[in-house]
């Protein structure tokens, strides 16, 4: 199947959430918002540097931890909206939401 993004590559885990450019855009601005200086990686360096570096309960460790949240969710949010519905929300409102909801969450 081709990525709902329309970037032309095949979708796969690693593509939608970090390798298509709609999604590195998306985490490019969350990793900014959280002040984390680092390369956008694949999914399974991204949870284990979230399991070793995202620890305890201190306020950027919390923003940390709801800000990968809600990227994750938001943006298979939009893959399924784009998918099933036919609608297509630009990468700045997707990264809008996820600022609203981890703020909300704080």
């Amino acid at each position: 199947a081709s990525c709902v993004f329309n970037c032309g590559d095949e979708e796969s885990l690693e593509h939608l959430f970090f390798h298509c450019p709609f999604s590195h855009n998306i985490w490019g601005s969350v990793l900014s918002m959280c002040n984390i200086q680092r390369p956008i990686s694949q999914w399974s360096d991204k949870v284990q540097w979230m399991l070793d570096h995202a620890r305890g309960h201190k306020f950027p460790t919390l923003v940390q931890k709801l800000a990968f949240a809600a990227s994750v969710y938001h943006i298979w949010l939009e893959r399924n909206r784009r998918c099933f519905k036919n609608e297509f929300m630009p990468a700045k409102e997707v990264i809008n939401r996820i600022k609203h909801d981890a703020a909300s969450k704080l």
